[in-house]
């Protein structure tokens, strides 16, 4: 195994009084602080130190964070490295992630709470490449012994043999971990994209669920399943530019600049996206899911089947859910929105998609139509059991939404709400509706 030391952390500003701040933050934790008021001095620490996490902010003299953090990644890949920035810069925390390779970014003013989970986080991240590493190189080194082995060594060659395939299911598991923190960092940046627009709550997670469901039931590659998954949750990443001026208003209100404003928004989401490696297909289906079947879309009026795949499912379930968002414990909710979808089949909407999402969401239909409710009732977080369902959204204290109405409690998701009480206690108790049993 590795040997275990004290986690070394680098910032990196050139306001001394922000180091001072994030020093005090990690007091009491069993974690080594380094600081830095350049990109140059922090550059000779990575030299002389095993850093695991390395947190740069973006504007400095001289060197800026993306520079600082893309030389980190040349002398000391391995270490973590997060972009601290203002909220509206928001191009360079991702030439940060681009250029640099920057797990995370972090917005000025942070919440103290927030940025210790998440440097916890990255550490961990960070032991478990360390891990992955060792167990590579071990698992490198048994095979090569193995070729050296004779016929006489036969039971020392199945016991090492058993050792090896304990080690590579370890492996697989750190990869999960790993994949499971790149799950995570999509949905973060989902939960970002929402905080712009409370009144649609869960709304990227809604439009991937749905959307997920329709290209498994057209038996879509696993790949594509993905692609289009991971392009539900963005879909609407383009809007972070967008003044709140814009957003608060209906459509019909907009005037010509509002509207050509907001009809940029699949391009901007795009560009951002395009930045990141691997996702150039993703970038294209965010990119045309406001596109219609007629040609009548926008932003490059492309028509029928010269529109992604996953852009014409994105838009129909894109549709629905803001519909159905209102209240989504109404069945009626979901009748009528698949009622207006069929209203415009062939101008907005793809014909040969709605059989499968009108499977799907007439499914959703007959579940809630099964259920039968007790009285609405407010309970402490500690009493939740699952098969309850929320009938008011979760935020936390300070607003972050953390649960849509119409979710129904499972254990994974009562241990989720119950650690946000511990960091950010939300001002009232838990509103669910009891599912009665029948007799």
């Amino acid at each position: 195994m590795v040997e275990k030391k004290i986690p070394k952390i680098l910032f990196v500003d050139d306001e001394e009084n922000i180091l001072k701040s994030l020093k005090r933050l990690f007091i009491d934790e069993e974690i080594e602080v380094l600081t830095a008021n350049s990109g140059f001095n922090g550059l000779d620490i990575i030299k002389d130190n095993e850093i695991s996490v390395v947190i740069s902010d973006q504007k400095m003299p001289e060197m800026n964070g993306a520079e600082f953090l893309a030389r980190v990644k040349e002398i000391s890949p391995d270490s973590i490295r997060i972009i601290l920035t203002g909220y509206a810069d928001i191009n360079a925390a991702m030439d940060a992630i681009n250029k640099g390779g920057a797990f995370r970014y972090i917005t000025k003013p942070w919440n103290d709470a927030d940025l210790l989970l998440l440097i916890k986080d990255a550490i961990e991240k960070y032991r478990l490449i360390k891990e992955n590493k060792y167990l590579t190189e071990l698992t490198k080194k048994q095979n090569e012994e193995l070729k050296k082995w004779n016929t006489q060594l036969e039971i020392m060659v199945q016991e090492q043999t058993i050792d090896i395939q304990n080690q590579n299911k370890k492996l697989k598991e750190l990869n999960e971990q790993l994949k499971k923190n790149f799950r995570q960092s999509i949905e973060a940046f989902s939960s970002l994209i929402e905080m712009r627009d409370k009144s649609m709550s869960c709304h990227s997670k809604n439009v991937a669920s749905i959307s997920r469901e329709v290209a498994k039931e057209m038996a879509l590659s696993e790949d594509e399943i993905n692609r289009i998954t991971i392009a539900s949750l963005l879909h609407d990443i383009g809007k972070i530019g967008i003044p709140d001026s814009i957003l608060a208003k209906r459509e019909e209100e907009w005037n010509e600049y509002e509207r050509n404003e907001y009809r940029l928004h699949p391009v901007r989401g795009q560009v951002i996206i395009a930045q990141i490696e691997g996702f150039k297909e993703i970038g294209q289906i965010i990119r045309y899911h406001h596109e219609n079947i007629d040609g009548t879309g926008f932003p490059d009026h492309l028509k029928k089947d010269a529109i992604p795949l996953g852009s014409r499912i994105i838009s129909m379930a894109d549709a629905i859910d803001r519909s159905a968002n209102v209240n989504p414990l109404a069945k009626n909710n979901y009748q009528k929105a698949l009622n207006e979808i069929e209203l415009y089949l062939d101008k907005k909407y793809d014909r040969q998609i709605f059989p499968y999402l009108r499977y799907i969401i007439s499914r959703k239909i007959n579940e809630i139509s099964a259920r039968d409710f007790s009285n609405e009732i407010e309970i402490h977080p500690s009493k939740l059991v699952p098969g309850m369902v929320i009938s008011r959204e979760i935020r936390s204290g300070s607003g972050i939404l953390i649960l849509a109405q119409g979710v129904i409690l499972d254990k994974k998701i009562i241990n989720a709400i119950q650690r946000y009480y511990e960091i950010d206690p939300p001002k009232t108790g838990i509103f669910v509706i009891r599912e009665k049993k029948a007799a």
